[in-house]
């Protein structure tokens, strides 16, 4: 990686987006003594002053650091679990208990103590059992924080996740629930993509994705299609990832309310941001927040803040994390606020002075603990960027030193790739040209076998740049063809990037297109039932003007006087719905409110024209208008007289 700030920050940011931080099973009490043992050598060496020699000031500092504030978060940690588990006890019904084990399990993997969350888990499935309601038993099966763990990266959490997800997946099978299954194979297909199996995560989110189209669930069908995109994504297929982001989109539309938009927001946010497009992915996650505000989600508002804070800069991109740190405390809910802090002390890292950060963790002895339990050494690793992000490589050194064994042995492969490209920078930056390139060539390796071309194309360049500056040619030559051939790849990734943006772009103005013409063809077809409806009224009118001059019961008169009018206040609040939702915005309490005003208005009116209209209609006027017009009169005068009797009417007449 290069030693430069945007170079820091694209490792970071790439970090975040993986999820990649890493599980084992130990808990907090037990990681203190590890330290203090570590220090102060316990087991092996006695604590004397040999032991301090050969460690600097500044580390020794942060070593006393780090062992006054053990002691704080363990404190801190039992408190929160103390009342977790009184919360446990006070619950009075099987679905409380349920939901309270699950809030309880959320919080020891949120520390990292798996073995505790675990315990819990299948303590969740087996009062859910017990009760023999499947809605509970779904509950424990695809609620459990087992089956949803996001950022697993060893191989042992990500074998125990799977176990999760397959046990609920058979659940759903034997029980015939198809829209469980196509979540569960969504889910599958999730955990491959994040283990580098794409071809088997392509395999399951494609079942989950014909799956979910069997059912009727729309959150199903969205959040298969949702995860088909992101593999699209992750294969480089930006076009079909768009179209399948597209599609679920359409049918969050279509969905009674807004609730399932937010996740195809995310994905497609995702998607511009990787075309390096931040401003339309902005778009979509403000779009998002909009949606969880009026939910009044505060969940959804904390993952809003943190995709925000990766699209905007240091900055504001610290304002959005802080607000999301603020939510999740006010939620009480401890594993989004660690997550939100864990995100904030990378985005920190690379602006800030080591003393911050050192303050920052001190202050947060959560985040800490969970540094220290999340694997052997995790916690070295983070000071050790501390220092290298901070100007201080000959600090960063012992610390990277430190951790590089249990880095070499017992991390996933994305990991140690970003771990020894550190180490590397951190050489570099101490002018050691031999190591620097030992540990870049160890980077370069691990790029090679997770197919991280940009990787590659830094590393090559950086070891052909060494190599000269030795003198070896040969190996100089060696790496400029291959930083040649990486750069070429890169340039064509961008190029093909470029070329799908385009694509995008044309897809999406034919969309609106389509839009604009469904629109057309819609308000068409409404003008014509609006013009249908008038004409009816206005029917409705006449006949009952043309009935008053017949003669008619009062009884059909009057029915007529009161279908009429009912015609014709009913297209007036028919034509006012529109402007009422508009202006409301769907509220309920809203348009309640104004439609008693409206018919408050309209009811007495209805009643007085009824009352003057029937008044009329059975009006002296009107009977004498009738009788002159009566059929038997206008008949009687087409008809012809005989001449013997028109000769007697005109002596008559004289």
């Amino acid at each position: 990686m290069p030693l430069d700030k945007h170079g820091y920050e694209y490792c970071f940011m790439e970090k975040i987006d993986q999820g990649s931080w890493l599980l084992i099973t130990t808990n907090c009490f037990l990681e203190t003594f590890l330290i203090l043992s570590d220090i102060f050598m316990i087991v092996k060496l006695p604590a004397h002053t040999e032991f301090f020699s050969g460690i600097r000031f500044p580390q020794r500092i942060v070593l006393f650091f780090l062992v006054s504030l053990s002691f704080t978060a363990v404190q801190g940690q039992q408190q929160i679990e103390e009342r977790l588990k009184q919360n446990f006890n006070a619950a009075r019904s099987d679905s409380e208990r349920i939901v309270r084990l699950g809030h309880l399990s959320q919080y020891y993997y949120a520390n990292k103590n798996f073995a505790k969350g675990d315990s819990l888990i299948e303590k969740q499935i087996m009062l859910a059992e017990a009760t023999l309601k499947q809605h509970l038993i779904l509950l424990a099966y695809f609620g459990n924080v087992g089956y949803s763990s996001p950022g697993v990266s060893t191989k042992d959490r990500s074998k125990n996740t799977l176990v999760y997800i397959r046990r609920a997946l058979e659940y759903a099978k034997a029980n015939e629930l198809t829209d469980y299954m196509a979540l569960a194979y969504a889910n599958l297909s999730a955990i491959n993509n994040s283990d580098g199996q794409l071809e088997e995560a392509f395999k399951n989110a494609n079942l989950a994705f014909t799956t979910a189209l069997n059912t009727n669930n729309d959150s199903a069908k969205v959040i298969s299609a949702v995860q088909l995109g992101n593999i699209y994504q992750q294969r480089s297929d930006v076009l079909m990832a768009f179209k399948t982001f597209t599609n679920a989109q359409n049918i969050a539309i279509q969905h009674p309310d807004e609730r399932l938009l937010p996740v195809v927001y995310h994905s497609l946010a995702s998607l511009y941001k990787k075309l390096g497009k931040n401003e339309v992915a902005k778009k979509y996650i403000h779009q998002s927040l909009a949606i969880h505000k009026r939910e009044k989600d505060i969940t959804g508002q904390i993952n809003d803040n943190i995709f925000l804070a990766k699209l905007n800069n240091y900055i504001a991109g610290k304002e959005y994390l802080q607000e999301a740190v603020m939510l999740a405390d006010s939620l009480q809910n401890v594993a989004l606020k660690i997550e939100a802090e864990k995100i904030l002390f990378s985005h920190m890292m690379i602006k800030e002075k080591p003393s911050l950060m050192l303050s920052y963790l001190g202050n947060n002895p959560e985040l800490k603990n969970v540094f220290i339990n999340t694997g052997p050494e995790y916690i070295s690793w983070m000071l050790a960027e501390v220092y290298l992000y901070g100007g201080q490589p000959d600090s960063a050194l012992y610390y990277f030193k430190k951790a590089e064994f249990s880095f070499s042995t017992g991390y996933d492969l994305s990991t140690r790739k970003n771990f020894f490209s550190e180490v590397a920078d951190c050489y570099l930056a101490l002018k050691n040209t031999p190591m620097a390139i030992s540990y870049y060539q160890k980077s370069f390796d691990l790029s090679k076998a997770a197919s991280d071309l940009r990787n590659l194309k830094v590393c090559s360049n950086k070891l052909k740049n060494l190599f000269e500056q030795q003198g070896d040619y040969k190996q100089a030559f060696s790496y400029s063809l291959l930083y040649d051939h990486y750069k070429d790849s890169v340039s064509l990734l961008e190029g093909e990037r470029d070329l799908a943006l385009l694509e995008i772009e044309n897809v999406t103005k034919q969309q609106l297109r389509e839009e604009e013409l469904a629109k057309e063809k819609l308000q068409r077809k409404y003008n014509l039932q609006y013009m249908l409806i008038t004409i009816v009224i206005a029917t409705a009118f006449l006949l009952m003007i043309m009935i008053g001059m017949f003669k008619v019961s009062t009884f059909m008169i009057r029915l007529m006087g009161f279908l009429s009018l009912i015609f014709f206040f009913e297209f007036i609040i028919l034509i006012l719905d529109t402007w009422i939702h508009h202006l409301t915005h769907g509220e309920p309490w809203k348009i309640w409110l104004i439609k008693i005003g409206i018919i408050s208005f309209l009811l007495p009116a209805h009643h007085f024209l009824e009352h003057k209209l029937i008044r009329y209609l059975l009006s002296h006027h009107l009977i004498t208008l009738r009788s002159r017009l009566s059929v038997s009169n206008l008949f009687r005068k087409k008809k012809k007289l005989p001449p013997e009797q028109e000769t007697t009417e005109e002596a008559l007449g004289e």
